[in-house]
């Protein structure tokens, strides 16, 4: 599991007026909001003895213990021991460990690691977010996968036909020609061209019969092992999903999803829309948590791997 990187750790709505436990990288957490309604992480064990923050109570934005009512602020200070209030006095050691926090895109992301902040690696950009000519839907999803399967499994064009019968078909599966494929210092991305173009369904009578095939761009982001999949279904209709990976702890991953479209905008279309998005999550829920070895090979001559393979190759040597 990468430190040092920015990670989702819950949604910006879950968190409000009452601590919550999150847990990541195999460690315990507690998210809370300030009086000002910014929203910290510290560590989730109080100093003293040990007590969870997350099953106290926020008194004037700071954080209190269950246990004996130690306060602490944002940045991990105790501020207040009721025990104490006479003297007033608070050891210096009266701190646990906070983390950096953002809230982008609905979700707050927590910076797991000591690097100064001009040399973190920023939060991945979507734009399509705040941008009202794009509807959103969101979901949550737990795989028992490692997060490397899981990132390799969404940028891996060549499964879909074969594991989601939505877009494709099994017998006469899509061929994916890599036309372009850019790295940089922590995200990668890459053009596919993928022909015949195959939808099912509804999906399927907005491609043109003319259409010789269809455009996926898939891009890693290392911060928050962010997988961004931006689907040419046609000219004019575009879906890009965007989904932030977090190591729960060495067997377990989070992955906090969000699927914009640019194209039935209205929320009557909602359901679909997301029922659309856990299916695929389903589907590739059963393939990757029986994958093996657990964890993606350290080697990779180890694996036979073709052309289409070539941005999974990227992934593995940016870990």
């Amino acid at each position: 599991m990468l430190i040092n990187l920015w990670y989702v750790a819950e949604w910006s709505n879950k968190v409000g007026k009452d601590p919550v436990r999150v847990k990541l990288l195999g460690q315990q957490f507690v998210l809370f909001r300030d009086a000002d309604g910014r929203a910290h992480c510290l560590s989730d064990t109080c100093l003293h003895r040990g007590g969870s923050l997350s099953q106290g109570w926020v008194t004037d934005g700071n954080v209190t213990c269950p246990y004996h009512g130690w306060q602490y602020n944002g940045g991990g200070e105790c501020v207040v021991i009721p025990s104490e209030l006479e003297s007033g006095r608070i050891p210096d050691k009266a701190r646990v460990d906070s983390y950096p926090t953002e809230e982008r895109y609905g979700m707050v992301w927590v910076f797991m690691g000591d690097l100064s902040e001009s040399e973190r690696y920023p939060i991945p950009p979507f734009p399509e977010f705040d941008d009202p000519q794009w509807r959103a839907v969101t979901a949550e999803w737990v795989w028992q996968a490692d997060a490397g399967r899981v990132v390799e499994n969404g940028i891996d064009i060549a499964h879909a036909s074969f594991v989601h019968p939505m877009f494709g078909y099994k017998h006469t599966a899509q061929r994916n020609k890599i036309i372009k494929l850019d790295r940089h210092d922590c995200w990668a991305t890459s053009t596919n061209e993928m022909y015949p173009p195959q939808l099912k369904g509804g999906l399927r009578r907005f491609i043109r019969k003319d259409q010789a095939k269809t455009y996926v761009h898939p891009t890693y982001y290392m911060p928050g092992h962010v997988v961004r999949m931006h689907i040419e279904a046609n000219p004019k209709m575009h879906i890009v999903m965007f989904d932030a990976n977090t190591p729960v702890d060495e067997h377990t991953t989070k992955t906090f999803a969000i699927q914009v479209r640019n194209f039935f905008r209205s929320s009557l279309f909602d359901k679909g829309s997301l029922k659309r998005l856990e299916k695929v999550l389903q589907e590739d829920t059963a393939i990757v948590e029986q994958t093996r070895p657990f964890y993606l090979a350290e080697n990779l001559e180890s694996e036979v791997s073709v052309k289409s393979d070539r941005f999974m190759s990227t992934f593995r040597k940016m870990r």
